[in-house]
């Protein structure tokens, strides 16, 4: 058994009459990688917040190398050795890697300029001792997501921590990003470093981690080798409840004949070129590909926010120009945007105001709105949803990731679309939620809506589909039906070169 690094000992937090965490004991050796996991609101983030000193616990202690410490704020925490990645990445995207890892602390030389070849220096040591394959003076505006993730951590290192804090740090990467990722992190854990790692990819916590500490309704489940523990367990033991087939599909829903929506050859000279397929009534149409590939810039252009491209989309036979969100949205079309807080929500707003925004005349009277109406229809959602809310006014930037994201697919929902557009509806949010989204999806299917699916979790398009849609450099290279779904055979194709083989027109 390691050193021990770091122990938590009766660790409690109240927001009001709220308690979010309820006696919090656990420990992390040096070398350790130890995975948080739980649903959203299940007080994960308050304890990290308590680690790196953004709030302060009402009581308990925390020990570092067996001296009690006072972690006040996010200085102290650093100096204590304790720093953290964040899922949204805080890189200066004009300015070198080299810049990025030392900024706040870039060497200067005897005239006051910046010491370019000690800065260089310094960042190639690192790049050395955690055998990374990026260049100090490589920009990082032109670094792919995945080298932008693993210069996020390098800048977190080079304050020399002791434990490392990796919040979702796979959310955006491709399985290739996230292999270069696990490189470091291994490299990482032979320094000596101590991880935490916090993902809702719960294959990536088996396969990264050595012990996993489970939180429910902000209490201590248990910490579990993850030899001791099978993956269905681990949910059961994180939403106390079974789920025997987490993406089982209705055998009930049957996909019309009828179709939706057409897309004939449309291309935009960028991202996508000479796309055709149809969405039939009460399908999933699932779309995958790397990032780049154009499914996400499809799914943009269908719903208005794509102006510049040529060919034809119909709308039940009807051809229809699709210049804004709002023709769309008269058209019935919906769409649950890939990042919640910069497009979907109004986080400072109400729970009440975000479900009831893009419906005001359903829930007016003689135009005035209706309390009446208003609550009975908010009401419908959180519990169609399971919404875990303390009041109706409540903000909803006071909400877990979770809830947040049942907000949105509420607010998406309430218009009653008949084309659903789904853009990574469940990222980053626990496996509790992801059923109640999935289920939602279902239902919705069974009523007739179409829907149109990308997701960055793989499994979750192939088992959600009906039928999928494979994109290469922006066009359409096979189309592949529930009966043949093969995960192996997909990802060779999603990885393909096209050049010179023949694209499939995505209409059968």
């Amino acid at each position: 058994m390691g050193k021990k690094l770091l122990e938590t000992k009766n660790i409690s937090k109240s927001f009001f009459s709220n308690k979010v965490l309820d006696d919090i004991d656990f420990s992390i050796n040096y070398g350790e990688i130890l995975g948080l996991v739980g649903e959203n609101g299940a007080g994960k983030s308050t304890l990290v917040k308590i680690l790196t000193g953004v709030y302060k616990q009402d009581s308990g202690y925390i020990k570092i190398d067996g001296v009690r410490v006072n972690i006040e704020n996010i200085n102290i925490a650093k100096k204590e050795g304790i720093n953290i990645v964040f899922q949204e990445l805080s890189l200066a995207n004009n300015l070198s890697v080299a810049e990025n890892i030392f900024i706040g602390k870039i060497p200067s030389n005897s005239v006051g300029f910046v010491d370019r070849k000690r800065l260089y220096d310094m960042t190639n040591e690192l790049i050395e001792k955690f055998n990374v394959d990026i260049k100090p003076g490589d920009i990082v505006g032109n670094l792919s997501i995945g080298d932008k993730q693993i210069v996020e951590i390098l800048k977190a290192i080079s304050s020399n921590p002791k434990l490392l804090i990796l919040d979702e740090p796979t959310s955006s990467l491709e399985v290739s990003e996230i292999e270069n990722l696990f490189k470091l992190i291994y490299e990482l854990k032979k320094n000596n470093y101590s991880i935490i790692y916090i993902s809702h990819y719960l294959d990536e916590v088996f396969r990264i981690t050595d012990n996993m500490l489970v939180l429910r309704d902000g209490k201590k489940i248990g910490i579990f080798k993850k030899d001791e523990v099978g993956k269905e367990e681990l949910i059961r033991k994180m939403i106390n409840k079974d789920i025997k087939d987490f993406f089982a599909k209705d055998s009930e829903k049957t996909k019309s004949k009828e179709v939706l929506l057409e897309v004939k050859n449309i291309s935009d000279g960028k991202n996508f070129n000479n796309v055709s397929f149809k969405l039939h009534k009460g399908e999933v149409l699932g779309l995958v590909g790397l990032v780049g590939s154009g499914k996400i810039d499809i799914c943009k252009a269908i719903f208005g926010l794509s102006k510049n491209f040529s060919g034809e989309i119909l709308l039940k036979e009807r051809s229809i120009n699709l210049t804004s969100p709002v023709i769309a949205s008269k058209n019935n079309i919906s769409l649950i945007p890939e990042d919640r807080k910069i497009a979907g929500l109004f986080l400072g707003d109400s729970v009440t105001n975000n479900i009831i925004s893009s419906v005001l005349k359903r829930v007016s009277r003689l135009n005035f709105l209706s309390n009446r109406k208003i609550m009975n229809f908010v009401r419908y959602f959180i519990d169609l949803l399971k919404i875990k809310v303390s009041r109706f006014d409540q903000k909803v930037t006071y909400l877990s990731g979770g809830n947040q994201q049942k907000i949105l697919v509420s607010k998406c929902l309430a218009s009653e679309p008949e084309i659903l557009i789904a853009i990574d509806p469940t990222r980053g949010i626990d496996v509790g939620s992801k059923e109640d989204i999935h289920e939602i999806l279902r239902t919705a299917t069974k009523k007739g809506v179409g829907v149109i699916l990308t997701s960055s979790d793989f499994d979750e398009v192939i088992n959600m589909s009906d039928r999928i849609l494979v994109f290469v450099d922006g066009e359409i290279t096979e189309t592949v039906h529930s009966g043949d779904f093969d995960s192996n055979k997909i990802y060779l194709a999603i990885n393909k070169s096209i050049n010179g083989e023949e694209k499939n027109n995505g209409e059968k």
